[in-house]
């Protein structure tokens, strides 16, 4: 399983910018083989192991936010805010919700190698969606907490209201991850 660098560099840019210090604690507490990375400056045109990126949310989480893992859907919306340039700004001025996390969907794998996301319309409401990840051998929170924080990201630059989100995750290899958004 492996990760874009452009997501493991959006990790550690997010980290950057809380200053030096923060920066050297995280860099102190990671796995060597992510410290080695982090180091080196990950290239976005690289391909990383799961575990750097895994290694890296969880450590920035607990070194700079509380420990519960929350602080990972702010870096997905960190990540969605800062990658998303040029012509790919001009989907958010223009699509709603439906249409970016669609986009999304069927761009899964220029980010992640594992995996398979879909976007399902419920027919009884158009404003009612539902994201899923499934296939992933190795589940974990940070995964799910990161796709969060993009997609309700991606909501604010679209000017889409989420008005409620039902999420179901399960550490169980294989089995689907769902966010259900409903918004305007």
């Amino acid at each position: 399983m492996q990760v874009s660098g452009n997501i493991i560099r959006s990790r550690y840019i997010f980290a950057r910018r809380r200053g030096d210090e923060a920066f050297l604690d995280v860099l102190s507490q990671v796995q060597p083989a992510t410290r080695t990375v982090l180091q080196n400056g990950p290239l976005e045109t690289d391909w990383y192991p799961f575990d750097i990126f895994l290694d890296l949310c969880v450590t920035i989480d607990r070194v700079l936010g509380a420990g519960d893992l929350e602080l990972i859907a702010e870096m997905g919306s960190f990540s969605c805010e800062h990658n998303l340039t040029g012509i790919y700004r001009m989907f958010f001025r223009f699509g709603n919700l439906d249409f970016l996390l669609d986009r999304a969907a069927k761009a899964w794998h220029s980010q992640y190698d594992f995996g398979t996301m879909t976007l399902t319309r419920d027919p009884e409401n158009k404003h009612r969606i539902t994201l899923q990840l499934a296939d992933v051998a190795r589940p974990h929170r940070a995964i799910f907490l990161a796709v969060r924080g993009w997609a309700v990201k991606a909501a604010q630059l679209s000017g889409s209201e989420i008005t409620k989100i039902d999420e179901e995750f399960s550490d169980e290899p294989g089995a689907p991850m769902r966010w259900i958004f409903e918004y305007l």
